[in-house]
């Protein structure tokens, strides 16, 4: 997935601090009555992250008895955008997973909401595989892992709903077996995978296409990995090895291009 903008991570907690004040009802004051009753009226990523924001401040408070006020969120606030979210863009860019890796918990909820609004207006599951589809029609896979020779891009789509993209879940999802043809021999971070997918089509009349169909991927799918599977046959033998290139839609699904090299 493409890094995330500080910018959607602030929108994120702005949010939840609206949230805050509008539970503090007509006299401003937010008290463990209102963010209660708040709360029961919320749900998933952005209940998680108002709920962890109105701790946040609360433990900041040096008096705990004191009663939450616009002032005490506005001056929280501004710590979470500055220390909280922008200090992790290592390279003023947008978070990258790596970069949100290393986030506090309150940062992480932040990037989950940001990450689900973001998301709410792009497609999943079968709508994103069909996306999929256009944008790979004629594309070919070359130049990594060995192939020999472009071979046909396919869409590979798995209704799933994984938290992460480990090989495990990977396994689990396709439900590989335990035979030397669904040994996972190469699972890595797509970034060559992909990069070299452009490079096949450079200077064609696709090169715009692939261009199109990697950033699409980029932008609409999370934990981008290149999943390499089969054991090698041996020496004089020719293998065929299948090929992933796939990540997380915003609903949890496994969704990607399938493909395969050949080593001889």
């Amino acid at each position: 997935m493409s890094p995330l903008a500080t910018s959607e991570v602030h929108a994120a907690v702005n949010r939840a601090a609206a949230q805050l004040l509008d539970a503090a009802g007509p006299d401003g004051i937010v008290s463990r009555k209102d963010i209660r009753t708040k709360l029961l009226s919320l749900e998933g990523a952005e209940r998680d992250l108002v709920d962890a924001l109105y701790r946040f401040i609360d433990r900041r408070d040096p008096e705990r008895s004191t009663r939450m006020t616009k002032k005490t969120i506005d001056t929280a606030l501004a710590y979470v955008r500055t220390e909280l979210v922008d200090r992790f863009d290592l390279d003023n860019n947008g978070l990258s997973e790596d970069e949100v890796a290393r986030m506090s918990e309150l940062g992480k909820l932040a990037v989950g909401l940001a990450r689900s609004l973001k998301s709410s207006t792009g497609p999943t599951g079968e709508a994103l595989a069909q996306k999929l589809q256009t944008l790979s029609k004629g594309l070919f896979f070359d130049g990594y892992f060995g192939t020999e020779g472009g071979t046909p891009l396919q869409v590979t789509h798995t209704a799933a709903k994984l938290s992460q993209l480990t090989r495990e879940t990977f396994r689990a999802a396709l439900k590989l077996t335990d035979g030397p043809e669904h040994e996972i021999v190469r699972f890595e971070p797509a970034e060559r995978c992909l990069q070299a997918l452009v490079n096949a089509h450079a200077d064609m009349p696709e090169q715009e296409q692939a261009e199109a169909l990697v950033q699409f991927m980029k932008e609409q799918l999370r934990e981008l990995h290149a999943v390499l599977i089969g054991r090698d046959a041996g020496y004089d033998t020719q293998w065929e090895h299948g090929l992933y290139i796939v990540g997380l839609d915003a609903a949890g699904n496994l969704a990607g291009l399938k493909t395969h090299v050949v080593w001889t």
